[in-house]
């Protein structure tokens, strides 16, 4: 991930729509992504496969990176877009044809070198302030799941999955990924 660049709201709706790069704005602050590895690719499709076996049917939806996702806060002041690997959306008033505005249930993230403090801190700090729900951070490289969960307006660790355990999710019961299903 590159250095970060300040810019006015106007002017980054202008950047992302003329540029190539994936790219997420924090406050006046646009962060360019990397593309993603072969390996991040490999886990996400492997959550993804699973994810969409659990929600077929269901009212909530399962969508992976890139989708822009606009945070909001209730006073609509914050601009903030994402493009999290993965999220759950369960409101889905909020579901444009290049985007989805609005607090997904759900969101993953999978870390790699080049993106650790990004995810373990920026995001994690910015889906805790708008409320998501649920936040997994999955780092291929120690092979673990972290899972939090909001309670009083703050993440809690509700377990780190390692080994031959099975990641369970807090917020829909029965969703459980087995970590040899995920690496």
């Amino acid at each position: 991930m590159s250095k970060p660049k300040m810019v006015d709201f106007e002017e980054f709706l202008q950047m992302d729509k003329e540029n190539e790069h994936r790219l997420e704005y924090f406050n006046g602050e646009v962060v360019y992504l990397e593309s993603p590895s072969v390996g991040h690719q490999r886990v996400l499709l492997n959550i993804a496969t699973e994810f969409r076996k659990y929600f077929r049917g269901k009212s909530c939806e399962v969508f992976i990176s890139p989708l822009d996702v606009w945070l909001t806060n209730k006073e609509k002041t914050t601009k903030v877009k994402v493009q999290p690997d993965l999220i759950v959306i369960c409101d889905k008033t909020g579901l444009m044809e290049n985007a989805y505005e609005g607090i997904p249930a759900l969101v993953i993230e999978i870390i790699s070198t080049s993106n650790q403090t990004h995810d373990r801190v920026r995001k994690y700090s910015t889906y805790m302030e708008f409320g998501v729900n649920e936040y997994w951070m999955i780092n291929p490289k120690l092979k673990t799941v972290e899972v939090y969960v909001l309670e009083k307006d703050e993440y809690k660790q509700a377990a780190i999955y390692k080994g031959s355990d099975c990641a369970a999710s807090q917020t829909f019961k029965e969703l459980g990924i087995s970590l040899k299903d995920i690496f």
